[in-house]
């Protein structure tokens, strides 16, 4: 009976210190076990063969993405199939449902892109990278300010031309969204344009994917495709230089659901709309 007791006293002391931990350290899960509900794994095929969301949280009461269950950690598979994972403090979460996996400096090892969310000052871009075997915070781009206020990925491509990849995404897409293209540059997160009037998510749904990157002007540079505010429309938006351009705008019958998926053999995006019909678009729209 003592025994039991001891080992039960263990036991919790092993719960207490694990939630105590640092705010990087390494996982000792073979498996997303730990996944957060809903989420979708990324995988690769470099250093890094899988990234997931993990350790649910409540912490955070904004339920932009269906729920108050953020994650607490990231994780990663290596190659060599060691798991490791970046685990954040009390003041904030990942509030996303997937890891983004791109080369964003052009080393050869992928990066780990993600949402995360202050709990005073709102929504981030982070880019974090495996350095000396750990997964650590790399850049972010600035909190948007306020508790509440989110933003969506919205596609990681070289949208310019110049060689290297850009991450768009769309600053607070519910209250009047800004696009904007950001490019990891010397460690840091650089703003490369922006342009205001798109919504590439619509409040409480799990689907993220409102948007598509092809080369819709056939000039050799990818373009990204995603809905305007009130998702009955959607634009064409090229990056040139610093200046963001709508190349086109394509009126939609309903709202767009989404999730947008490219077909690369037609160059045409499927667009599921709420009314239930699905659109076909493309270059000869």
């Amino acid at each position: 009976m003592f025994r039991s007791k001891s080992v039960l006293l263990r036991f919790c002391l092993f719960l207490v210190l694990s939630f105590l931990a640092p705010v990087s350290q390494a996982a000792t899960a073979e498996a997303p076990d730990d996944q957060l509900p809903d989420s979708r794994a990324a995988y690769g095929s470099g250093m890094i063969a899988a990234a997931w969301l993990g350790q649910p949280v409540r912490r955070y009461g904004h339920g932009v993405l269906g729920d108050r269950i953020e994650a607490g950690t990231l994780y990663a598979r290596l190659s060599n199939g060691r798991v490791i994972g970046h685990r954040l403090d009390s003041r904030s979460v990942f509030e996303d449902l997937t890891v983004r996996l791109a080369d964003l400096n052009g080393n050869g090892q992928d990066e780990l892109v993600v949402v995360q969310s202050h709990l005073e000052k709102g929504s981030a871009l982070a880019v974090l990278g495996l350095r000396a075997g750990r997964l650590q915070a790399i850049a972010r781009t600035p909190w948007i300010g306020t508790a509440n206020r989110w933003l969506n990925p919205a596609g990681i491509a070289d949208y310019d031309g110049d060689g290297r990849l850009e991450v768009a995404l769309v600053r607070t897409p519910h209250i009047g969204g800004t696009l904007q293209f950001w490019q990891l540059a010397e460690g840091k997160l650089l703003a490369k344009g922006e342009l205001h009037g798109f919504s590439n998510h619509r409040i409480g749904s799990r689907i993220q994917d409102l948007s598509a990157t092809l080369d819709w002007d056939g000039d050799g540079v990818a373009d990204l495709l995603l809905p305007e505010v009130g998702r009955r429309s959607l634009a064409v938006v090229r990056l040139s230089g610093r200046t963001v351009q709508v190349l086109t705008t394509l009126p939609m019958p309903a709202e767009v659901k989404g999730p947008l998926t490219f077909d690369a053999g037609s160059r045409t995006v499927q667009v599921p709309l709420e009314s239930g019909e699905t659109v076909t678009v493309g270059p000869g729209s």
